[in-house]
């Protein structure tokens, strides 16, 4: 039986609680202080999960205690040394893959570090949760009836894995292509590679000048925290209508602004729903039984058994691997969801 790990860290304070119920009794200064010493342990075990084709797996998940402004805050050897132990705790149980989620999956060159130092496969999740937003977003422009050949689209964090895969699904679809994130030379190391694609796309590099673009942006694809880039949402600053994929934990666009702009679309982008028989029963901020999408790969290619090497890592645009990992996910019977703050959204 093949086995998994999946690497995440806490989504917030509030995860914290829901799993270490004394928590709520510490001051938030005193819990930081915690994670930050504390060592990765494991937080969730499960047994004969079986996909639609038969395969049978099993797998553990992960805790890297640090909250997501840690890790932004944190030297990346010190967050890649606490990552590294957690994936020693999936070799120890026999894992073949390993998965990590999130900023996990972004730290050291998207992963590869942590694969140069693993006898295990590492994905990060990232091309799963590629053909996810991208299904998604078309769902939504035919929602919204928004033309794509004439949509301007943003994407926050460009130079990451799924930020330059999506770039290049867009290329050819979208008038104009917005590409921020805080490394200039990887920037405008994209805006060559995509302009070698010789598309009829307008592709501008804006760096880290946010509130411009965000206003004038039909559609928005965060693929990481807004903190990275120095830009904090509001009600005002959101186009009329526009459509907003919303990836991380925490969320750069809250319930509240949600529910105050009604004519703004934020959709998830990257959730999965496993078929019945591949259930973890691990609490998340989604509707129950749905699961992100690095978690779902991480699964997949544990249920695919012959492929034995890493996966999705490193921050190099590969289309292959997005249809690749799609296809494997209709397989084994993971199917891709449209929703909103974790609720289905209905067409």
């Amino acid at each position: 039986m093949n086995k998994f790990a999946f690497v995440l860290n806490p989504f917030s304070i509030k995860n914290i609680h829901d799993y270490v119920f004394i928590s709520k009794l510490s001051p938030q200064w005193l819990i930081k202080m915690i994670l930050q010493i504390l060592p990765p342990f494991k937080i969730h075990h499960v047994k004969n999960l079986r996909s639609t084709q038969g395969a049978i797996i099993e797998g553990c998940f992960i805790v890297c205690p640090l909250l997501s402004k840690q890790v932004l805050a944190m030297e990346e050897e010190e967050v890649l040394n606490k990552i590294l132990k957690a994936v020693r705790l999936g070799e120890r149980i026999g894992a073949g893959v390993v998965g990590l989620g999130a900023l996990m999956g972004i730290t050291g060159k998207g992963g590869l570090v942590i694969a140069e130092k693993t006898s295990a496969s590492i994905t990060t999740g990232s091309s799963l949760a590629t053909a996810a937003i991208l299904e998604t977003l078309e769902r939504a422009a035919d929602l919204r009836k928004v033309n794509l050949s004439k949509a301007k689209i943003a994407i926050v964090g460009a130079t990451n894995a799924i930020g330059q895969n999506c770039a290049l699904g867009f290329l050819n679809k979208a008038d104009t292509i917005f590409l921020l994130a805080k490394n200039a030379e990887r920037l405008a190391e994209l805006k060559q590679f995509l302009a070698i694609q010789k598309s009829k796309t307008n592709v501008i590099d804006k760096g880290l000048v946010l509130n411009d673009v965000i206003r004038d942006a039909d559609i928005i694809i965060f693929t990481t925290s807004a903190i990275e880039v120095s830009f904090i949402a509001t009600a005002n600053n959101l186009k009329k209508n526009a459509i907003i994929c919303d990836i991380p934990s925490p969320r750069n666009i809250p319930e509240e602004i949600s529910a105050l702009r009604k004519d703004v679309l934020v959709i998830d982008g990257a959730v999965i729903e496993p078929p019945e028989t591949v259930k973890i029963g691990l609490k998340l901020p989604l509707k129950e039984g749905f699961i992100y999408a690095c978690m779902a790969e991480t699964m997949i290619l544990a249920f695919e058994s012959k492929i034995q090497e890493d996966f999705s890592v490193g921050f190099m645009p590969d289309l292959n691997k997005v249809i690749q990992i799609k296809d494997l996910a209709v397989k084994h019977g993971f199917e891709i969801k449209f929703t909103s703050f974790g609720i289905p959204i209905s067409l």
